[in-house]
């Protein structure tokens, strides 16, 4: 799957590649939660490792924050929800539950990313990063 072409990347977009990239390394496999399929497929073409869990799915929201509480193991929790008023919404309701939970949530992270990701909204817009002349090729 290479998809190069077009463009170079821009400076955010190669800072957003590398965080990306080091997200296992730098912040200890954390516990990433996305909302679909296609979510977790970009990040795992980012070479991402981590656990990831997905928010569209069988579990009912209760049901899900009990089954992340209990994979947490200490690990930090990087909610990466779109941008979107959905993902958002989503968002809020897993920090305000795994919180009181004292699961660490990895907040300044997920800012970061959206001041990066600039226009896109959805997690799995990422793939367009594949898409230039000097990106990465996909793991």
């Amino acid at each position: 799957m290479i998809f190069h072409g077009g463009r170079k990347l821009r400076d955010n977009e190669r800072k957003l590649i590398d965080l990306l990239s080091e997200i296992d390394k730098k912040y200890n496999k954390p516990l990433i939660i996305v909302e679909g399929k296609r979510d977790k497929r970009v990040l795992r073409d980012f070479g991402i490792k981590s656990p990831i869990f997905r928010t569209q799915g069988p579990l009912a929201r209760p049901e899900l924050v009990d089954e992340i509480v209990e994979h947490s193991q200490g690990r930090p929790i990087l909610i990466l929800t779109d941008f979107d008023d959905e993902g958002v919404e989503i968002c809020h309701f897993l920090e305000r539950e795994l919180e009181i939970r004292k699961i660490k949530i990895l907040r300044k992270l997920r800012r970061t990313i959206r001041k990066l990701m600039r226009d896109l909204r959805c997690i799995e817009e990422l793939v367009f990063l594949f898409k230039h002349k000097d990106s990465p090729t996909p793991e």
